[in-house]
């Protein structure tokens, strides 16, 4: 039987059950009485009847004047719709196909050898600018000199690196490959924090490690080699700022920092407002269930986790259930509203010294108000403000030992104006900031000793 014939027949049964005849059931009676076990048990399921926007108050007035007939009819019309819905071999592709015979299988993630350098140059970071004081020329994430090789980061003694990885694997509206781009043509990442006291360009090493390659017609082939990228970054004391690329970059990004740190060491702090915790996705591989695939695969543990912004009509009391049932230390928007960001952030802090010392911050853009970042990948109205995300941002990472930072989800080619742009680097320089205000105190204290 065909799909069409199958939907077909399905709403053939619907109507036919829609139709009240004589002999129908009391208004009182059980309408799910006569049915088969398996039939009763699959209506009266709650999961499956929120597929259909279903509640078991709502499946008795649909149900209501039926004969049983029509009920056995509702219930294996649903029943042929959930299975049609599933992978059938045969009828359904479940793969794309790829060609491992490619001569350039690998080629966009082999790193170019120094030896095919037509400059000889010792190792470090190097200039791009033209200018002595830069006001034009090739763009660089805080102005900072390139690093192309891990030879360089060593020799620079590089202590934080941006690094841009173009990634649009979205389930949502898709840009997020132009971030990198776009924010290092955009302000707001280089000069003083006013409010924390420093510059974090005069305090820390800095360095733009460019782009990691992503395969753009199968993006999930190159996830694997952003998680080796990073985790060789972060096993020689660099800390990657990682610039996306929607929310799926989370799992390679957390990943390597457990590859550096080992497992059980690392704490990750989720700014989002959406969970990505989906379970039963078609993708095995999606922003969608990023924090499900980390846990799942026990590269961390949900008390390990702290979730923050949490709203919208994906935040469903089930997921809010089990992520807190898993141990997740969750901060809803509600809360952070009710609470204010300052108590917000005294909690956020205290629940992170009992856990790892090393802490990954994943911050998505969807987290803020869409009056100050309306070109996330997702946005969703109600979102902290700017004025309340740069204090907590730069208060937890000058309060915690923070060894990653990613910004994600920004897609420029929905907002016509500066306003997202400059937001994410404000975000970004708020956390640079944090670092630098970190060593500074850290350099008191030893030379006071």
């Amino acid at each position: 039987m065909t799909r069409a014939s199958l939907f077909g027949r399905v709403a053939a049964a619907l109507l036919v059950a829609a139709i009240p005849v004589a002999g129908a059931w009391a208004q009182d009676a059980d309408p799910l009485a006569s049915l088969s076990a398996e039939k009763r048990a699959f209506l009266s399921d709650a999961a499956t009847l929120e597929r259909f926007g279903l509640t078991p108050e709502k499946l008795r007035i649909a149900l209501a004047g039926r004969t049983p007939q029509q009920v056995d009819a509702y219930a294996a019309a649903l029943m042929a719709l959930v299975e049609d819905a599933k992978f059938k071999p045969g009828r359904d592709a479940g793969e794309i196909a790829l060609n491992p015979q490619a001569r350039g299988w690998n080629a966009g993630t082999i790193v170019r050898p120094k030896i095919l350098d037509k400059v000889r140059r010792d190792d470090g970071p190097f200039s791009l600018k033209r200018y002595m004081y830069q006001r034009a020329g090739v763009p660089t994430f805080a102005d900072a000199p390139v690093a192309i090789r891990q030879e360089d980061l060593v020799a620079g003694k590089v202590e934080v690196a941006f690094v841009g990885v173009p990634l649009d694997f979205s389930s949502g509206w898709r840009d997020a490959k132009h971030a990198p781009e776009a924010l290092r043509g955009m302000d707001g990442l280089v000069g003083a924090d006013a409010d924390g006291g420093v510059d974090p360009g005069l305090v820390l090493n800095l360095a733009d490690y460019g782009n990691l390659t992503i395969d753009p017609m199968a993006p999930d082939r190159g996830l694997d080699h952003v998680r080796a990228m990073l985790g060789d970054m972060a096993k020689i004391g660099v800390v990657p700022f990682i610039v996306g690329g929607d929310h799926t970059l989370m799992y390679p990004d957390v990943a390597a920092m457990v590859d550096a740190y080992g497992t059980g060491n690392v704490a990750v702090v989720q700014f989002d407002a959406h969970a990505d915790a989906e379970l039963d996705g078609d993708h095995m591989i999606s922003d969608n269930q990023t924090l499900t695939r980390l846990m799942g695969e026990q590269i961390v543990r949900g008390s390990d986790v702290t979730h923050v912004g949490l709203r919208g009509r994906g935040a469903t009391g089930a997921t809010r259930a089990r992520l807190t049932q898993a141990g997740v230390k969750l901060h809803p928007m509600q809360a952070i509203a009710a609470r204010g960001w300052e108590r917000t952030t005294d909690d956020i802090i205290a629940g992170l010294k009992g856990g790892p010392a090393n802490v990954f911050v994943s911050f998505d853009m969807s987290v803020l108000d869409p009056g100050d970042a309306p070109a996330s990948g997702r946005p969703v109205p109600g979102g902290i403000t700017m004025r309340e995300a740069i204090p907590m941002v730069r208060r937890i990472c000058s309060e915690t030992r923070v060894v990653g930072f990613d910004l994600l989800d920004t897609a420029p080619i929905l907002d016509p104006t500066y306003v997202t742009r400059m937001s994410a680097n404000y975000i970004l320089h708020a956390c640079l900031s944090g670092i630098a205000m970190r060593k500074v105190a850290g350099t008191r204290t030893a030379s006071a000793r």
